[in-house]
């Protein structure tokens, strides 16, 4: 079981290092021109990842507490109904930190809306 987890995990992991290399976008962005709430996530892991802990923070406080929760995750991988609880309060708590940064952030740095993105080029070019 754990084997085939660890598989699959890798598997994952690769695809997305493959996304990144070849000039991976948000597709929610790309398409709206409205950041998703996992936008700058992975600048803030990168930060994370380099010690840079406010710089981390600025571009997505929930990088910390979604990696605490993956590792209490593998840590209780047998639990299913306290791993449910657990996720439901993360997916809660990551869509309150995406309504605060749209309020309080957008469309700022690191929250900015994107002029090129499909549905807006194609406003501009029904209406312009």
């Amino acid at each position: 079981m754990a084997n085939k987890f660890l598989k699959r995990t890798g598997m994952a992991l690769l695809a997305l290092c493959l996304l990144f290399v070849f000039g991976y976008h948000c597709p929610i962005q790309t398409v709206t021109g409205i950041p998703c709430p996992g936008c700058n996530f992975t600048t803030a892991l990168v930060f994370l990842a380099r010690g840079n802990v406010k710089a981390s923070l600025f571009y997505h406080a929930m990088v910390i507490p979604t990696l605490l929760v993956a590792v209490v995750s593998i840590a209780l991988a047998r639990q299913k109904n306290v791993l449910t609880w657990l996720w439901a309060g993360w997916a809660a708590a990551m869509l309150l930190y995406y309504i605060v940064r749209m309020v309080v952030v957008f469309p700022q740095i690191p929250m900015v809306f994107d002029e090129n993105a499909l549905l807006i080029r194609l406003f501009h070019l029904l209406w312009p």
